[in-house]
């Protein structure tokens, strides 16, 4: 099969030829066909990129320094987010590291206090939903290679400052994603594409309710790869090379069905989410509970009881049981960890409360109720206002 020409899959595509193209092996990834700046097609031969140490950090334990967060956010406002999630010290210091699932979450209070999808990265205000309507219209399309080129045509029209293509290589489709001109913090909108390639991952994730891996991601080497990285732990084939982002599908991958769940809003990329970090440790489990953490794991992906997740590791309940009990916590006790953690996020979106009963396995309104009272005292409806609150009265000291 002959592969298109990787920059004619963007946006206005018919017409490469009117203004240059940036695009080079960097922001494609190796092995792609790209335009030059004439409309000839010319061919670039594979180009090894700097291999990043990302590729020996432990992929099972992802973690941010706290010098990525508040250069999302910025320091200030970095500060008052992690205080008000309980995630500083007695002194109000920050963590030294975050999880992803951390950083999530804080992506989430940081969008309802502000109302900015932005995150202050932009240079224009993105309202609230701004990126789920984008996602919302892929829902729309046949299979996932359609819905990654329809993303790259939609999102050029969001004022983020960023440009969105699609290009073909040897190892499968490329989603590459830049920033449109020179920002004025270089960085932070650097963090910033990486928080959305992940957004739009998490919204695929949801969409075909398949696991979707990326065989490759190239991240940007204008970011400290000891800082971490939202993305590199997708798969253990990463590296640093250019600006800006590139996520790489399998071919395979490619032809799966969009809208086996449909798309409502941007709690289910956050659904997504959970589902995405569920495959890897919490930060809140100790690593000396292996039985624990992978029952975690298994709970947060899916809605099981103790006989069910006995099964899924293998064990009979009594086994199951014993060797929870080793590990100082229970089966119940497990369940309700993860549950609260699920219901914490997503109340923090705008996701209506019946389909978040059902996301979390509930079948009425009235058992989210019983859970959310059970778990944090108040119902879902007083929850979200008082966090609401919170975040407004913290924004105006």
């Amino acid at each position: 099969m002959a592969w298109p020409c990787a920059a004619c899959r963007r946006v206005k595509m018919n017409m490469c030829a009117v203004r240059p193209l940036r695009w080079d092996v960097a922001e494609i990834g190796t092995g792609a066909r790209v335009c030059s700046t004439s409309d000839q097609i010319r061919y670039l031969s594979p180009q090894r990129p700097r291999l990043s140490t990302g590729e020996h950090r432990n992929a099972q334990n992802p973690q941010l320094s706290s010098r990525y967060v508040t250069g999302l956010f910025g320091a200030s406002q970095a500060e008052k987010l992690s205080e008000a999630a309980g995630l500083c010290d007695d002194r109000g210091r920050l963590p030294s590291s975050f999880s992803i699932a951390a950083l999530w979450q804080l992506c989430l209070d940081n969008i309802n206090l502000t109302d900015d999808e932005g995150q202050g990265c932009t240079k224009q205000f993105l309202p609230k939903s701004t990126w789920g309507v984008i996602f919302a219209a892929i829902n729309q399309m046949e299979t996932v290679g359609e819905g990654i080129r329809r993303f790259a045509e939609l999102a050029q029209m969001v004022p983020a400052g960023i440009d969105v293509t699609v290009g073909y290589g040897d190892s499968g489709l490329h989603l590459n994603l830049n920033a449109s001109e020179i920002p004025a913090d270089t960085e932070r909108m650097e963090r910033y594409i990486e928080v959305i390639a992940l957004a739009f991952h998490c919204a695929l994730l949801w969409i075909t309710a398949e696991r979707i891996s990326p065989v490759q991601v190239r991240l940007s080497s204008l970011l400290d790869d000891r800082d971490g990285s939202m993305l590199s732990y997708f798969t253990t084939k990463s590296s640093r090379h250019g600006s800006g982002v590139t996520i790489v599908y399998d071919r395979s991958d490619v032809s799966l069905p969009l809208g086996v769940r449909k798309y409502k809003y941007w709690a289910n990329e956050t659904a997504g989410f959970l589902e995405f970090a569920a495959r890897f440790p919490s930060e809140t489990s100790p690593l000396a509970s292996p039985m624990a953490e992978k029952v975690r794991r298994l709970l947060t992906a899916n809605d099981l009881s103790q006989p069910e997740a006995a099964r899924a590791v293998a064990m009979s309940v009594a086994t199951f049981q014993r060797h929870l009990r080793k590990e100082g916590i229970t089966f119940r006790e497990l369940s309700k960890q993860v549950l609260r953690e699920k219901l914490i996020s997503l109340l923090a979106t705008d996701g209506n409360l019946d389909d978040v009963a059902v996301e979390l396995g509930f079948s009425e309104r009235r058992s989210l109720w019983r859970a959310c009272h059970d778990l944090l005292g108040v119902s879902p409806t007083q929850y979200r206002k008082c966090q609401r609150t919170a975040f407004n009265a913290d924004a105006r000291t």
